[in-house]
Parts: C-alpha cells; structure tokens; sequence
C-alpha cells in the first residue's frame, strides 16, 4: 500500500482541526519516508550513515551510535526533531495559502537540509560528519522527500477551518461572475420610445 493510498484512507476517515497535531502528523509522514529512503540508500551505499547515526552524534561520540542502544537514542531524537518541523510547515500555508503545496514542501525540505544537516555540520553541531559528497546529494534528495511528504500529508488530512483564507480564496474564484449588461424595465423602454415619436 502506497502513501497516497494510506493518506486518502486518513482522509476519508477524519479531518484534523488542531494545527499543532496537524503538523506534528506530517513531520511524521515525511520523518518515515525520509528514513526508508536513507535506509534504501544505506543498503545500496549511496550515503555513509543512517540519520540515527548522525542525531546520536548530538549528544554523544559518534563511535558510540553504532551500538543498538545508542542509534535508537539517536532515532528518537530525530524522529521528534522531525515531527516538529511540520508545525511550522503548517503555519507556512497559513501565511501564504495551500496553493502549490508540494512546491513550498519541497522548498521547506531543502531549506531543513541546508539549516540542519549543511550549517549544522559545518558549526560542530554533530560529533559525526559526512565526508563524501554522494552522502550530500542523498541528504538532500531524502529532505526533498520530507518536505513534500509532509506538505502532501497536512493538505490532506487539514480540516477546512484550519486554513480558512484560503478556503475563502477558492470559493471567490468559483463563483460566477455578475453580470454587467444594463437592464431597463419594460415601462422605461415604453415611454422612451413614446418620447421619441413626440419629438419627431
């Protein structure tokens, strides 16, 4: 079963209305699907490590996070780090309307990628750090596929009050446009034409 299948089951089922709840639910979905793909990814040996790996490397050696125990402390912080970042995702298509919103995912992703992973690295915010630059490339491609997968999970699960201009936006365009052909009433157009046959 496919993503957008699953999504279109949530979708049928129930509409969230909280926006933080929204948003943690899709930092979820795009945590999940970003993580298969860094695994898929790991498995054929197009990155150097798992990002339970590099969240691990936070907060302690990054020699230590190759012991179970310690990656799960690592997945743990990830996951949550993730999760949140569809809070503020959510409140991105609040400002600017939920028209376009894989688009603005995957400008979210990339932005995520560049804030934590490159300027993280860069200031020793880890212990461990990528050193090739396939690990780079995949970073990005799986923080792409985070920020569209969220963006696609919050447009389909959003209840219709949580992005209310927006909705109000839509309904504008839909409405039929009036009418601007002048109308006179019979009477009028009778005593015009009396009036013209006065004056004749």
């Amino acid at each position: 079963m496919n993503i957008s299948r699953i999504l279109s089951v949530f979708k049928s089922v129930h509409k969230i209305k909280d926006s933080i709840v929204l948003g943690l639910i899709g930092g979820l979905a795009g945590t999940i699907v970003m993580d298969l793909s860094n695994f898929f990814l790991w498995r054929t040996n197009k990155t150097e490590g798992l990002y339970g790996h590099l969240a691990g490397s936070m907060i302690m050696r990054s020699f230590r996070t190759n012991q179970t125990k310690n990656f799960l402390l690592g997945q743990i912080l990830h996951t949550f780090t993730g999760a949140t970042l569809g809070i503020p995702f959510v409140y991105l298509l609040k400002k600017t309307g939920k028209d376009h919103h894989l688009i603005k995912g995957m400008i979210f992703g990339g932005l995520s990628w560049g804030i934590l992973y490159d300027f993280g690295q860069k200031i020793g915010f880890f212990y461990g750090k990528a050193h090739l630059t396939k690990s780079h490339y995949s970073s990005l491609f799986n923080n792409f596929l985070f920020g569209i997968t969220t963006a696609h999970t919050v447009y389909s699960l959003a209840d219709s009050s949580v992005f209310p201009q927006a909705e109000r936006h839509i309904a504008v365009q839909h409405e039929k446009p009036k009418s601007t052909t002048s109308y006179s009433p019979p009477e009028i157009v009778d005593n015009m034409a009396h009036e013209q046959i006065f004056y004749h």
